[in-house]
């Protein structure tokens, strides 16, 4: 556990070193990824904290091209009590992504726009730049992590990745996401932050 938890500690400050996108296996023209998570993280804010109910998010890659990916990324938070009067908070992102390590590890670089809104409140528009890494620990297994840093949107995800066949993974990772800014029902803004565990797959379409 141990070897473990210093493997994931050294990528994820090897990814810090560099400078959320998960990377994938191609970025090829016309190579398309689907990434279902699953999760029910506790949100905080200065009015305290929530529970989260359990969400269902995903992101959409396709391949341009020359190292590079487009990327749109899309999460529900929903609570089982309302947080300033708001009990969903909707974030989403949409990202161009540069593979540029490809070897035994992987590395690849994201910028892009991001929009936070909770329900009753209006939408929080900003930019993000992040790191994503993945590197091999075992057969068919890989660890990895993510950082990003934005006006509206700033965390890091590490976590697990193991290939069950050539076109799917299962992933288990921990998340922990700030949210700046956000306006909630009852016109208070504060900023919101998620974390928790989140599992899914990834499939290549």
């Amino acid at each position: 556990m141990k070897k473990m938890l210093g493997i994931l500690c050294g990528l994820m400050l090897a990814t810090t070193a560099v400078c959320s996108a998960s990377p994938m296996p191609s970025y090829s023209l016309g190579h398309v990824s689907l990434d279902l998570n699953m999760g029910s993280p506790d949100l905080s804010s200065d009015n305290g904290k929530v529970d989260g109910k359990q969400n269902v998010g995903y992101a959409l890659t396709v391949g341009v091209g020359f190292g590079y990916a487009g990327q749109y990324t899309y999460n529900d938070f929903k609570t089982d009590n309302p947080l300033h009067g708001s009990s969903d908070i909707k974030a989403q992102q949409l990202l161009l992504v540069n593979n540029m390590i490809d070897t035994i590890a992987n590395v690849s670089l994201f910028g892009g726009v991001t929009q936070t809104q909770a329900d009753g409140g209006s939408k929080r528009n900003g930019v993000v730049v992040g790191v994503a890494g993945s590197l091999p620990i075992a057969p068919k297994t890989k660890a990895y992590g993510v950082l990003s840093t934005g006006t509206r949107v700033s965390g890091y995800e590490l976590g697990l990745s193991y290939s069950m066949t050539d076109n799917a993974k299962l992933n288990l990772g921990y998340r922990d996401t700030k949210y700046k800014g956000v306006i909630f029902n009852d016109d208070t803004k504060s900023d919101v932050t998620a974390k928790g565990l989140v599992g899914g797959v990834t499939l290549s379409l």
